[in-house]
């Protein structure tokens, strides 16, 4: 028999918090997995023109899988990532280039001049010779930057 304030009568509560808590855990993921299910696939960010195959509730709201954040407006380059987007140096514009982490406009600038001279990065070393990207900003930039060509 238990007395209270015993081990024994601890142990049935931590196990029941346990319980709970588990509960909990199944009943968030199973309306996580609901309102995905609801909402559809995503598509992916560099698709605009395709969301008309995308279900609506009526034609003058606008989509619920739009590309901006519910809070802020248009998704930031941060935003972007989380969901697996990356940017192309090779390809981004000036705007999209300066979004990334650390790197100011001025930056940005010399970015968009040394690919424009060099025809294109084909390593993220090549980077190393703008003025402003060390090491230690080309790590920083390095997980947002989509994979380069080998060539």
């Amino acid at each position: 028999m238990a007395i209270r304030g015993s081990r024994k009568c601890d142990g049935g509560k931590r196990r029941a918090v346990l319980l709970l808590s588990l509960i909990l855990l199944v009943w968030n993921a199973c309306a996580t997995a609901h309102r995905i299910a609801s909402v559809g696939i995503l598509p992916s960010m560099d698709d605009t023109e395709n969301y008309s195959a995308l279900p609506s509730s009526s034609s003058d709201e606008t989509s619920l899988l739009s590309a901006e954040s519910p809070r802020s407006g248009p998704l930031t380059i941060r935003q972007k990532y989380l969901i697996g987007k990356r940017v192309d140096i090779n390809k981004a514009s000036l705007a999209e280039i300066s979004e990334l982490p650390g790197i100011s406009d001025e930056t940005a600038a010399a970015m968009v001049e040394a690919r424009d001279r060099l025809g294109r990065f084909r390593s993220p070393e090549e980077l190393l010779g703008v003025k402003g990207i060390k090491e230690r900003r080309l790590r920083k930039i390095l997980p947002f930057l989509a994979k380069m060509p080998n060539n």
